[in-house]
């Protein structure tokens, strides 16, 4: 009987460590659970922070190149406008009344020479002019001004529309209206701009 009770308490005493070992091993498991949600929901959290920064970041930059593209659509009116404009100043200079035409070129033609014996290279539609009593009067003028007055006509018509280019022997000037078109341009186009749009334009 003593052998039985040894036995018996033997079994409730290791039936007792078991329990109390189920119960701690229950503990950590609940434990470590609770960490691995823990850690699991943060993880979910970060990843929609960060979703959320990534997703802002995309609308950040797609309204930015929506806003680029729609400057840039603008700036290239711009552009169009101003190559509008520079091309009617270049038809209005064709078409000055013969009074101003003739000031212009003389203008042109005054502050070109350098010798007073240069050969004059003009558009076909403008020889007339010249032929006519306008280079006499060039030279004439010429004359005054203390140069030689011996300016010539090339027999090469010009290429050009409008304007007068000026060959000389050691150098030549360019007063066609396309060149002095392109060189006001490049001085005033800002000016210009801003005249017509009242804003920059690069």
């Amino acid at each position: 009987m003593a052998i039985n009770k040894i036995i018996d308490k033997i079994n409730q005493e290791t039936a007792a460590e078991v329990a109390a070992m189920m119960s701690e091993a229950q503990k950590k498991a609940d434990a470590n659970a609770a960490k691995i949600v823990a850690a699991a929901r943060a993880k979910v959290k970060e990843i929609e922070d960060q979703a959320k920064l990534d997703a802002d970041e995309v609308s950040r930059r797609q309204i930015l190149i929506a806003e680029l593209e729609s400057r840039k659509a603008a700036l290239n009116v711009q552009r169009e406008v101003l190559e509008q404009a520079f091309t009617e100043a270049e038809k209005k200079l064709q078409q000055l009344p013969a009074d101003q035409w003739e000031k212009l070129i003389a203008k042109l033609v005054l502050e070109g020479s350098q010798t007073g014996t240069e050969q004059l290279v003009v558009p076909a539609v403008d020889r007339q002019k010249y032929e006519r009593g306008f280079l006499a009067r060039l030279n004439r003028s010429l004359t005054a001004a203390g140069k030689p007055g011996k300016l010539t006509l090339s027999p090469e018509a010009a290429k050009f529309n409008g304007g007068v280019i000026l060959e000389g022997a050691d150098s030549d000037y360019d007063g066609s209206f396309p060149t002095l078109l392109k060189i006001f341009r490049s001085k005033y186009e800002h000016d210009v701009a801003e005249i017509l749009f009242r804003a920059e334009v690069k």
